[in-house]
């Protein structure tokens, strides 16, 4: 089957069998509606299940597996496609449109050149598809100025909205459009996924549950950078109660990162350790290795959540809290890590 894969298609979207479904059902009936709204978190899959959609519009040489029509990935139509160069797939954004803007907002100059741009008729294909990413950028006036198209579009147009969330679109966009909402993927997927890729069961079980369902997350977690942050990382967590505070200071030098070719894990650092926390503290309420996250850290973790007193517990997540609401002040990464360090090292002492 392998050799038949191709780089786009409904085959490379983890999880979301509701809405590749509901595509499916148009792409068998013909009937497709004019405008859709994807929605889901960073990492969801949204521009994934986008050019799944709209490859198979485009393929001439659909490919019927599992019971899902598939883009072929072999036509000049996919071929263009996977290399972002077709010109009936328009992505949408500031750049493309050619207006200069520092703070990511679409405003109505986007829209308007959708609306321009949308009266050109197809160069190759039956149908025309615009992608816009990022849509809960679109102010109030673009989406006023964007309705105008939704309302009265082309034939052969077909807008796909990609948005985190829906909360910021006019009722009334909203209506013009069918709303898919991704949601986090089963665990199983996941995991069988990262095997056919060739990651290990072990690895990839702690990738999934440290993704929380989120696919892109779960990539970026088996990579080898962030595989090699979590083992240094968990190995580190071990000995912080008997580590001193100038080891504790060069440490959270190195999650700031920012120096030379070194790489910030700030943003890691936080969840994975929240994670880690999280799994001692639900050893000790279950007394069942079976669901935590750190699969390869189990034997220190029961020892742990001996321990640890729910209390103690509570007070590190509680730490956790702390450090991310910091980050938004001007301190800096270095010392809100060495004072989160601190502090867990001082309630793990406690526990002894």
């Amino acid at each position: 089957m392998e050799e038949h894969m191709p780089g786009i298609g409904f085959e490379q979207v983890i999880g979301q069998k509701l809405a590749v479904s509901h595509l499916q059902n148009a792409l068998r009936t013909g009937r497709i509606s004019q405008a859709y709204l994807i929605s889901g978190e960073k990492g969801a899959g949204k521009m994934k299940l986008a050019l799944a959609f709209a490859a198979a519009l485009l393929c001439g040489q659909k490919e019927e597996r599992d019971g899902n029509a598939e883009p072929c990935g072999k036509c000049h139509s996919c071929i263009q496609i996977q290399s972002g160069n077709h010109p009936d797939v328009v992505t949408v954004t500031n750049e493309r449109a050619g207006i200069s803007s520092k703070t990511g907002v679409l405003g109505v100059q986007l829209a308007r050149f959708v609306q321009s741009d949308a009266q050109v008729k197809p160069y190759s294909g039956p149908y025309k598809i615009y992608i816009i990413p990022n849509a809960e950028n679109l102010n109030q006036q673009a989406q006023n100025a964007l309705l105008k198209t939704l309302e009265d579009p082309p034939a052969y147009a077909v807008f796909l909205l990609l948005a985190r969330n829906t909360s910021v679109f006019l009722p009334t966009v909203l209506s013009r459009c069918v709303s898919l909402r991704l949601h986090p993927a089963p665990e199983k997927e996941l995991v069988k996924a990262l095997k056919a890729a060739g990651v290990s069961e072990t690895a990839a079980v702690t990738a999934a549950r440290l993704s929380h369902g989120n696919p892109g997350r779960c990539l970026e977690l088996s990579g080898e950078e962030l595989t090699a942050f979590r083992l240094e990382l968990s190995g580190f967590l071990e000995k912080l109660r008997e580590t001193d505070s100038y080891g504790i200071l060069q440490f959270a030098e190195k999650i700031a990162g920012g120096k030379g070719e070194n790489p910030s894990h700030m943003e890691d650092f936080l969840d994975l350790g929240r994670s880690w926390y999280r799994d001692i503290l639900v050893q000790k309420s279950t007394q069942s290795p079976d669901s935590l996250i750190f699969q390869d850290k189990i034997k220190y973790i029961i020892s742990a959540a001996a321990g640890l007193s729910f209390q103690g517990l509570e007070r590190i997540q509680e730490a956790f809290d702390d450090a991310g609401r910091r980050r938004s002040s001007k301190e800096s990464d270095t010392q809100i890590a060495e004072l989160l360090l601190l502090k867990i090292r001082r309630i793990l002492r406690e526990a002894a």
